[in-house]
């Protein structure tokens, strides 16, 4: 089933070169250690769908420190880099070409939710000084979460007092709280911790990036895939949760999907994906699902497998296109059409309180 306008990517990430440095994750060597900014988005996604109506920006895990005291003298030096990037989107959103602007539909920043409420207070009035002087009066609404990434942190960040805080701070301002976790590389232990946090947080609005990444087997000393889908089952429970349909090339095991031909096996990965796709679905529902392309992490495998990282937002477009099908098809999932037309961008503009966007 095709998507049907308006199509959003709800999860991208932006950098320039000058912003190398100040990744935290990223080296010389790495696969992504170059400029993958606005233009390159774009040519990345082209031939533009017709239907294309932005996208969701969401931190990139800048470098930042603690700041030493909680009078706030030294938050704009601890939290530079973070609050940069945050300039850098919105400005983006500000000043980008007629034929680019408007693309900018959310920015999702770094936050301090590990350090609490006082400190995501301070850290707030950074980011409105920072819309000031981009925006100067003129209200945008861009802001629409929060992410502290999780899936690099040590057992009980997310169930510690601050970060409590710092979610009920979240949840009383009506924003997301992104949840990146990394239950393939990390451990399930991430996904547990994380879901008993949201389960004290009554009310608070959350998105999983990329499925939680499921373990695919790598992990069965910690129960696999059925003690992940007892976890996303209980996840599920809580009303206000939904996920992100992505990181599908990110996840595949080594060794498969193997160019045919100089072409991705596409009905391969399709079936890889399909695996733990189904159960997502048969517990959130196609309502709290969202489209996503994890641009530029998604060339990372595909560049493994294909030997260039071109090709993979269209090809990730095109095996969720068909996994959709196949879930009408096969699932045995009993929703509207319109539910599952809204996998493609209605469903972030509800989760993420998006302005809505005319379907062409």
């Amino acid at each position: 089933m095709p998507p049907i306008s308006p199509l959003i990517d709800s999860h991208i990430h932006l950098f320039r070169p000058r912003d190398l440095p100040t990744l935290a994750w990223q080296t010389p060597q790495g696969p992504l250690h170059a400029a993958h900014d606005l233009s390159d988005y774009i040519s990345a996604i082209s031939p533009i769908p017709a239907s294309f109506a932005g996208f969701i920006f969401v931190e990139t895990d800048r470098k930042y420190t603690d700041p030493k005291d909680t009078s706030g003298a030294d938050d704009l030096s601890a939290w530079e880099h973070v609050l940069e990037e945050y300039r850098y989107v919105l400005q983006l959103s500000k000043h980008a070409d007629e034929g680019h602007r408007g693309l900018v539909r959310g920015i999702v920043p770094w936050a301090p939710l590990h350090l609490g409420r006082a400190a995501m207070q301070r850290y707030q009035k950074l980011l409105d000084s920072v819309d000031r002087e981009v925006y100067g009066g003129e209200q945008h609404g861009l802001l629409v979460g929060y992410r502290y990434l999780l899936q690099d942190k040590p057992r009980g960040t997310v169930t510690a007092p601050e970060f409590i805080e710092g979610l009920e701070f979240v949840r009383d301002t009506g924003r997301v709280f992104d949840l990146g976790v990394d239950v393939n590389s990390g451990g399930l232990w991430q996904l547990d911790e994380a879901v008993q946090a949201l389960k004290r947080v009554d009310g608070l609005k959350v998105v999983v990036n990329h499925l939680s990444k499921p373990p695919l087997g790598r992990v069965p000393e910690e129960g696999g895939m059925e003690k992940w889908e007892e976890l996303m089952r209980e996840t599920s429970g809580l009303k206000n949760v939904v996920v992100k349909l992505s990181g599908g090339f990110a996840e595949l095991p080594e060794g498969v999907a193997k160019p045919v031909n100089g072409q991705l096996p596409e009905d391969e990965v399709v079936d890889i994906v399909f695996q733990y796709v189904l159960p997502i679905f048969k517990l959130f529902g196609p309502r709290r699902v969202v489209w996503a392309s994890d641009w530029p992490v998604c060339g990372i495998r595909y560049g493994e497998i294909m030997g260039q990282q071109k090709g993979a937002w269209q090809d990730w477009l095109s095996i969720s296109r068909k996994i959709v099908g196949k879930l009408l098809d096969e699932g045995g999932i009993d929703s509207e059409l319109e539910d599952w037309e809204g996998i493609w961008g209605q469903n972030a503009v509800r989760a993420y309180s998006l302005p809505e966007v005319a379907v062409k």
